[in-house]
C-alpha cells in the first residue's frame, strides 16, 4: 500500500515539474502579469520599511542597499537586483513611465495596463535574451525594474507590484 502511494506521489510530482518547465515565455508572461494585476487591485500590503522619508512595503528576503535615496532605491533578493524609481513630480495617475516604455518597440514585449481608484499602473515583460527578461511594474510616478530569468517572472512581478503599489503618491 505504501509503495503505491509513494509511486503515485512521485508520478504527480514529476508531471508537475515537467509541466512547469515546459511553459513558453508567452505563458509565463501572461501568468506573471495576472498576479501583478491581482497585487495592483488588492493593494493590501502595509508599509514596513522606510528610506529617507519614503515608506514602502519590503517583502521578506529583500534587503535595501545602503546607498539608496528617496528617488532611487536599490533592493536585492539573493543574486537579483531590483531598482525602484520614484518621481515625486508625478501623480498616482501618471502615464509617464508607460509612455516612455511604449516608445521603445525594439524587443518582444508583453504588458497590461491597470486602473483602479484613480491609480494608473502596468506590468511588462521584455525579452532580452534566450533565458533573460526585463520585468517592469509601475504605479503612477513609481517604477520598479529588474533583469531575471524566465522562471522567476511570476514571483518577481507579484513582489514588484506589491512594492510599487505600497508607496503613497
Amino acid at each position: 500500500m505504501f509503495r503505491s502511494w509513494k509511486f503515485l506521489f512521485l508520478l504527480i510530482l514529476s508531471i508537475s515539474v515537467l509541466t512547469a518547465c515546459g511553459q513558453t515565455l508567452d505563458e509565463r508572461a501572461a501568468d506573471g502579469i495576472a498576479v501583478a494585476k491581482e497585487a495592483f487591485l488588492l493593494d493590501d500590503k502595509q508599509t514596513n520599511d522606510e528610506v529617507q522619508g519614503v515608506s514602502l512595503y519590503k517583502p521578506s528576503g529583500f534587503t535595501i542597499a545602503e546607498d539608496s535615496d528617496a528617488q532611487n532605491i536599490v533592493m536585492k533578493k539573493g543574486d537579483e537586483t531590483f531598482i525602484l524609481f520614484i518621481n515625486t513630480n508625478e501623480e498616482k495617475d501618471s502615464r509617464l513611465f508607460y509612455d516612455l516604455l511604449d516608445n521603445n518597440e525594439e524587443r518582444k514585449r508583453f504588458e497590461e495596463v491597470f486602473t483602479s481608484d484613480g491609480y494608473f499602473g502596468f506590468a511588462s515583460v521584455v525579452k532580452i535574451g534566450e533565458d533573460q527578461v526585463e520585468l517592469i511594474t509601475s504605479v503612477g510616478g513609481v517604477k520598479m525594474t529588474t533583469i531575471t530569468k524566465k522562471k522567476n517572472i511570476r514571483n518577481d512581478l507579484a513582489r514588484m507590484m506589491e512594492i510599487t503599489r505600497s508607496i503613497n503618491q
